[in-house]
This record gives C-alpha cells, structure tokens and sequence, in this order.
C-alpha cells in the first residue's frame, strides 16, 4: 500500500486534543491509541499546523519513499522496514510511526510519537521566549550536559563557550531547536508513563548528561508553555539517598 493509498482509505480522527491522527490495520491490544495521542497538550497541537500522524503496522523503504504493509513479511522476502517516516507537505506535516517496529514495547513506540510530534513543533516559531530564555541562563551552569548527542553537538559549536552564548547564528538556532525537540519529547513522555532518570542515559552516551536539577527545570517551563490535559499532570520525584542501618 502507497501512502496515498493509505490516506485514501483510510479515515483520519481528531482528538479531544485537536490533533489529527489515523491507524492503519486493527488496533493492537497492548496500545492505548486514544490515550496515546491524548497526551499531546492541546495548547502545543496549534504549533504543529496542519498536521496528521498515522500508526501502521510495518513501514516498507523504498527506492523512492516508503510504502505500508499489512502483513509480517514472508519466510523468503526480503524487506528494510523502518520505525516511522516525516514528509512535510504544502498541506502541513505528516508523520508515520510503526507500531510493529517495536514489537509490543509501548515505552519505546511512546517516545519515537512524542520525538516525532517534538520535532514538528520545534521547526515552528514558539509563542513565547521563556524556554528559550530558560536555555541562556542554564548556558554557565557546571556541569554542562545535554540530553542527547545532537544537543550537545550543536551546543559545542555555539560561540562563547563557557561564558554567554552568543545568540545568534545557525549554531544557536539549531542548538535551541535540538534541545527544545529534546526536552518536549520527553514532556510528553513523561505525562504518558513513568520515566527514570537513570534510564536516560548510559556509558555508551556520546554526550555528558543533563543533570537532574536543569532537566527539572526545563520539563516545568513547558508545563507552564503547554499545560497538561485534563486529567494529566506532571509528577517529579527525587529519590532519597539510602541509609544504611549499623
């Protein structure tokens, strides 16, 4: 099935949040749908445009974009499927995740949604510059981090090094776009589920990590940006040290 087969015929909802989504094949048991496309903050789906996601069972590459299957492929196929597809069209973006990529791992399948709408969003001037603000005044802080490779790639080209960044330039704007993608992503992840902190990061990581306390802090600008829905809520929990008892 070709991508505009599938947005032929197949019928596209909007949630209570505003935004635009579809499935493509019979919805499976271990994946909250509606839930799952709840939870984006309906005052963040006005940044995101015209735009529309679609849950497919497998996404097929092909020489020249992608196409949907249906079926597991067979014993003697041979098939390069991928986790989604963006396309940004005149109409607005369009966004295509497979749910069968990731084999009944909600966590994961939650994050590459919630990466994949961040990332929309973040191509969009924001309504307002707090996050950004917030993002300056972080810049001196020590121990420096990022959450993920990208951010920290763009923060190191970003004149000024330890002092004031110099906020101008492809650096700074790309910087800013990485770690507000980030960092929403993980917004919106963290108003679905329960996310660690410890899970964030590993030895593998190319990249210091955030500390907990800028982390914080930026996951609560955008609470105040983009309020969670009804219902919703954003909890943080430090974890006490342990004592040992003598």
């Amino acid at each position: 099935m070709t991508v505009e087969q599938m947005l032929r015929s197949q019928a596209a909802r909007t949630g209570e949040n505003g935004l635009t989504f579809g499935l493509a094949g019979k919805e499976p048991d271990w994946l909250p749908l509606e839930r799952l496309v709840g939870t984006v903050p309906a005052a963040l789906v006005p940044r995101l445009g015209q735009c529309a996601v679609y849950f497919v069972p497998w996404l097929v590459k092909q020489r020249r974009g992608v196409s949907i299957a249906l079926e597991p492929k067979a014993a003697e196929e041979e098939r390069t499927e991928l986790c989604h597809h963006l396309d940004f069209r005149n109409q607005g973006a369009l966004a295509i995740i497979s749910y069968e990529f990731f084999a009944q791992d909600l966590y994961g399948l939650a994050m590459e949604f919630y990466d994949k709408i961040a990332y929309i969003a973040a191509m969009q001037p924001p309504p307002r510059d707090d996050f950004q603000q917030l993002l300056a005044e972080q810049w001196p802080q020590t121990p420096a981090g990022e959450v993920t490779p990208d951010a920290w790639d763009w923060r190191r080209q970003v004149k000024g090094g330890e002092g004031a960044p110099q906020r101008e330039g492809e650096a700074w704007q790309n910087y800013l776009r990485t770690a507000e993608t980030d960092s929403l992503g993980l917004y919106m992840g963290a108003l679905f589920m329960d996310i660690y902190y410890e899970d964030l990061f590993d030895g593998s990581d190319e990249q210091p990590p955030l500390p907990p306390d800028p982390m914080q802090q930026r996951l609560r600008a955008l609470e105040k940006l983009y309020p969670p829905n009804r219902g919703q809520m954003l909890e943080i929990y430090r974890q006490r040290e342990r004592h040992r008892h003598r």
